[in-house]
C-alpha cells in the first residue's frame, strides 16, 4: 500500500535516486511567520475586516457618528491648547517679535475650527490626514522659522536647541480624537515626516555643523558643540524615537478604547436579544445572576391570561401565511399593553399570551396594572377590529382572565436550557379564568382577590365597571371561586376552541 500524503519540496533541492523525502526547512518558516507577525497585525489593526456582519456595521456607524462628536470636543481642546501656546509666546518671546507667534497661533485657531466644521458630516481618512499635515506644517513653520520681527536674529540652527519637538506630540494626541489606531500611526508618521524635513532643511545648510551626542574631550570638541551653528542629530533622533513609542502608546490605547465600545455593544446586542425571549424588566436581573439554579422565591403577583377566542374557526378559511400576519398583530398589540402597564410578559403559547404583574420586584399596584392592562387590551383589539373589518377581515375577540395571589419564582430546566418560570395555583387559576369567559360570555373575567387588591386603591382606578358573578368551581380545584366579569360592548361566543 502506498501513502498519498505529499511533501512540499523546494524545487532547487531536486532529491536524489533513493533518498528519501525531507520535510521544509522549518526554521525557514517560523522566520517567515515572524516577519510576516508584526505586518499583520498592522493590516489588522489599519485595515478593517472585509467581511463585516450587521453588528459590526452598526458599531462602525456608532463610531463614525462618535467622531464627528468628538470633531468638535477636538477643536474646543485644540482652541484651549493654542490659547495657552498664544500666551506663552507673549511671556518668553520680547514685542513685537510676539505678534509674529500670535498671528501663528490665529491660524492654528483657524485649522482648529475648520476641523470642527468640516466634522459635522463624516469625513475621509484622507481629509484627516490632510488637515494634520497643515498642523504639522504650521507647527514646524513655528518652531524653525526665524521669526522675522526679531530685531536681531539668530543663526537658524539655534532654533534646534530648545525642546521645541514636544509640541508635536500635543498633534499626535489630537489623533486620537478619529478614534481609530491607524489614523494614529498615520498621523504619527506625518509628525515625523514634516519634523525630519524641517530639521534636515536646517542641518544641510552649508554653515551648519553636524554632529552626534555630546563632544568628545578636549576644548575643540566643546567649543564645536557650543557653536550657535551646531545641529545634534542625536537630539532629532531621540525626538523620532520618543515620537513612537508614544504613538504606539496612543494607538493600543485607542484600540483597546474601540475593543470596549466594541465588547459593550456586544453585551447591549445580547441583552437586546435576551428581551426578545424575556421580558425586558427581567433581562437585567436575569444578566446579573451568576449562578443558574438560585434559591426559589415566593410572592404575591397579578397574572394575566389572553387568548382568541375560537382561533381555530378563524384559521379554517386564512393559508399558513394569513394566520402568522395574524397572530404577530396579535401579540403585538398585547405585549405593547403589558409594558405599557409595567407587566413582564411570561410567554407566548400559540395565540394565548401570559403576562405577570409584580415581576421580578412586587408593588402595591400590581392588580390595579394588571386590571388597567386587560382594559387596555380590549380597547386596542376594538380598534384593530374597525382597521380589520375595513379590510374585509373577521374581527377578532379575545377572553382575558386575572388573578392575584402567591407564586414561586425561580429558574427550571437544566444546565444547559433555563426559563425563568412563575409557578403555582395563582397562575393555574388564571389560565381557569380566561377560559371561563367562554362560558359567561364575557371579555373579561377577574378573582375577588385581584377586586379586593383594587379597591384599596384610589376610586379612579377602581372597580366600578365590573359586576360581582355568583361563585364558579373551576376545574382542577375543589373550592369554588367568587369572580366578577365586564360586559362591555359583549364578546361573541367561541364557536370553537
Amino acid at each position: 500500500m502506498t501513502s498519498e500524503t505529499t511533501l512540499n519540496v523546494p524545487s532547487s533541492t531536486p532529491l536524489n535516486e533513493g533518498e528519501a523525502p525531507v520535510p521544509l526547512d522549518f526554521s525557514r518558516r517560523a522566520m517567515a511567520r515572524l516577519l510576516n507577525t508584526p505586518a499583520s497585525m498592522l493590516r489588522h489593526l489599519v485595515s478593517p475586516r472585509a467581511q463585516l456582519s450587521a453588528l459590526d456595521r452598526r458599531i462602525a456607524v456608532a463610531l463614525a457618528q462618535e467622531r464627528q462628536r468628538n470633531g468638535r470636543l477636538g477643536t474646543h481642546a485644540l482652541t484651549l491648547a493654542f490659547a495657552a501656546i498664544a500666551i506663552w509666546c507673549a511671556l518668553v518671546h520680547p514685542w513685537p517679535g510676539a505678534v509674529y507667534y500670535l498671528g501663528i497661533v490665529a491660524a492654528f485657531v483657524g485649522l482648529a475650527w475648520s476641523w470642527g466644521w468640516l466634522s459635522r458630516r463624516p469625513l475621509p481618512a484622507w481629509m484627516v490626514l490632510f488637515l494634520v499635515l497643515a498642523n504639522a506644517g504650521l507647527l514646524t513653520v513655528t518652531l524653525l522659522v526665524p521669526n522675522p520681527l526679531d530685531v536681531q536674529p539668530w543663526p537658524v540652527q539655534m532654533k534646534l536647541r530648545p525642546p521645541a519637538f514636544p509640541f508635536f506630540v500635543m498633534i499626535m494626541a489630537w489623533a486620537t480624537f478619529t478614534l481609530s489606531p491607524g489614523l494614529v500611526l498615520a498621523a504619527a508618521a506625518i509628525v515625523i515626516a514634516t519634523w525630519t524635513v524641517g530639521v534636515g532643511i536646517i542641518a544641510f545648510r552649508p554653515d551648519s555643523l553636524l554632529g552626534f551626542g555630546l563632544p568628545g574631550a578636549g576644548p575643540e570638541a566643546l567649543a564645536r558643540y557650543l557653536d550657535p551653528r551646531f545641529v545634534d542629530t542625536a537630539a532629532w533622533a531621540s525626538n523620532i524615537f520618543a515620537a513612537c513609542l508614544i504613538a504606539g502608546i496612543l494607538a493600543v490605547v485607542v484600540g483597546c478604547m474601540r475593543r470596549l465600545v466594541d465588547v459593550q455593544a456586544r453585551i447591549a446586542r445580547a441583552r437586546d436579544n435576551l428581551a426578545r425571549h424575556v421580558s425586558a424588566n427581567l433581562v437585567e436581573e436575569l444578566a446579573d445572576n451568576d449562578e443558574p439554579f438560585g434559591s426559589p422565591r415566593s410572592q404575591e403577583v397579578a397574572v394575566l391570561f389572553v387568548d382568541v377566542v375560537g382561533f381555530t374557526s378563524l384559521c379554517e378559511g386564512l393559508d399558513p401565511h394569513s394566520v402568522v400576519i395574524m397572530l404577530r398583530g396579535f401579540h403585538e398589540r398585547m405585549a405593547d399593553c403589558v409594558f405599557e402597564h409595567g407587566g413582564t410578559l411570561d410567554k407566548f403559547v400559540g395565540d394565548c399570551v401570559m403576562a405577570t404583574f409584580g415581576t421580578p420586584q412586587p408593588s402595591p399596584h400590581d392588580a390595579a396594572n394588571a386590571l388597567a392592562c386587560a382594559r387596555s387590551m380590549l380597547e386596542r383589539l376594538e380598534s384593530w377590529n374597525i382597521q380589520r373589518r375595513s379590510n374585509g377581515e373577521a374581527p377578532i375577540c379575545a377572553g382575558i382572565g386575572v388573578h392575584y395571589g402567591p407564586v414561586v419564582l425561580g429558574d427550571i430546566g437544566n444546565t444547559q436550557r433555563l426559563e425563568f418560570a412563575v409557578l403555582g395555583d395563582t397562575v393555574n387559576t388564571a389560565s381557569r379564568l380566561e377560559g371561563l369567559t367562554r362560558t359567561l360570555g364575557t371579555p373579561l373575567v377577574v378573582s375577588q382577590a385581584v377586586v379586593d387588591r383594587v379597591g384599596d386603591l384610589a376610586a379612579d382606578r377602581g372597580t366600578e365597571d365590573l359586576r360581582r358573578h355568583a361563585a364558579v368551581t373551576l376545574r382542577g380545584r375543589s373550592q369554588p371561586v367568587e369572580v366578577w366579569t365586564l360586559h362591555r360592548g359583549g364578546m361573541a361566543v367561541s364557536n370553537g376552541p
